[in-house]
């Protein structure tokens, strides 16, 4: 007989909740790595008892559960991962052969943001899966690696509860031909004035780029007796910082940029980070991932790749008025509703 929880037979499946404390029936598996982490924060009394060690029996507060999925970014995949934490609601506009998802996040009130639940489990799906409801992306990031592969996802993400030793949602099976967003097909845009943005685009220059979402969400429990005990009502919106980060060879252009970091006043920067797929564009299916943002530059620091010296700058989104927000993501794919 073989051994059972073979790693090879791990898998992430996920549903769109309509509220945050109903968990909903997996439809999509998603070709991401990492488990549900469901911690009960079991505690001892702080107490004297006349003993060395504990004799009181603790009891469990609040629970934390995360999950904090990896791997690469495709196309079909990621509204999923923008409801959950840029903003909910979206529903995509359609044309004969794709679809378009836009998530343009409000700066002046707060975008509301779709619940996932989310199943964990392996070949002992039917006694061990984990399921984590009311989840939303703590943080969103996504790196172009040097080698111009696939975009790598790296999120974190927050549940309101969890439920072990659940029997998981059989038979879905994930996507056996996903189309990627690949760093090869990536163009990046820098301006400086709004109306210009993605005109300009820097060549010859990047190694790879790092854009990402920090949320900083708080959790939200009310006292409201013991039948709802530790139910979490919502999540509180903490100051959002958006980063962009390129690293960046040493060119005429790339020096002069990393020199306006001490200019006063700052320089506004508008990006636009382009990545467009060339897999079915033969037969007309467009597959796109397009991130526009107005940023300001805050570090700069010395990186090197090879036998080459190269300039890390890290910009930070803000709010813009001409443009009318901070940063706005859109996606062109085949997926016609979420999961």
């Amino acid at each position: 007989m073989p051994v059972q929880g073979l790693t090879r037979l791990r898998f992430n499946q996920v549903g769109k909740q309509s509220v945050i404390g109903t968990a909903v029936a997996a439809t999509r598996r998603v070709p991401w790595r990492g488990p549900v982490v469901y911690n009960p924060n079991r505690t001892n009394a702080d107490v004297d008892v006349g003993s060395l060690d504990p004799i009181i029996a603790p009891y469990i507060t609040a629970p934390d559960v995360s999950w904090n999925p990896t791997g690469p970014v495709t196309f079909n995949d990621l509204p999923i991962r923008l409801s959950g934490g840029l903003m909910g609601g979206i529903a995509p506009t359609s044309s004969s052969t794709s679809r378009t998802w836009t998530y343009q996040v409000a700066s002046l009130t707060s975008d509301a943001f779709d619940y996932w639940t989310d199943e964990f489990g392996d070949d002992t799906e039917a006694t061990d899966t984990i399921i984590g409801s009311g989840g939303v992306a703590d943080s969103l990031e996504e790196t172009l690696p040097e080698g111009l592969g696939p975009w790598e996802l790296s999120d974190n993400w927050i549940f309101a509860t969890a439920t072990l030793g659940q029997n998981g949602t059989n038979s879905l099976v994930v996507d056996a031909a996903p189309v990627f967003a690949f760093g090869a097909d990536t163009v990046i845009y820098m301006d400086s004035v709004a109306g210009s943005i993605g005109i300009t685009p820097l060549t010859d220059a990047i190694h790879g780029a790092t854009i990402r979402v920090s949320n900083n969400f708080d959790k939200k429990r009310y006292a409201n007796g013991s039948n709802v005990r530790f139910t979490l009502q919502g999540y509180g919106r903490g100051a959002r910082v958006i980063e962009l980060v390129l690293t960046l060879a040493k060119t005429t252009a790339t020096i002069t940029e990393a020199a306006s970091l001490d200019d006063t006043p700052t320089p506004n920067r508008f990006f636009r980070v382009l990545t467009t797929s060339t897999e079915l564009a033969a037969v007309a299916i467009p597959y796109k991932y397009d991130r526009l943002g107005a940023f300001r530059l805050f570090e700069r620091s010395e990186g090197e790749i090879g036998g080459n010296a190269t300039i890390v700058l890290t910009y930070r989104a803000y709010y813009d008025s001409t443009l009318t927000y901070a940063y706005k993501a859109i996606v062109t794919n085949t997926l016609t509703a979420l999961p």
